[in-house]
């Protein structure tokens, strides 16, 4: 398990000291795996001191989304 921790551990590091900050959803389409995985691995490195989570927001107002009865 050790193996494939360090080589989630080094893609995720990888991918960004190349493209910088990206979200969650990006780099889980970078390193294709599902954005839930991705969030999970980062809360582990995150917990383990080895990246830091800046900010969460809200996404733009979409009305399209907003459903009407």
């Amino acid at each position: 398990m050790d193996g494939w921790w360090n080589e989630i551990d080094n893609d995720v590091r990888s991918c960004l000291e190349r493209f910088g900050p990206m979200s969650p959803r990006d780099l889980a389409r970078q390193l294709r795996l599902s954005e839930g995985a991705v969030s999970s691995v980062l809360s582990m490195l995150a917990q383990e001191g080895k990246l830091r989570i800046s900010r969460v927001e809200l996404p733009p107002d979409d009305d399209s989304r907003q459903l009407s009865l």
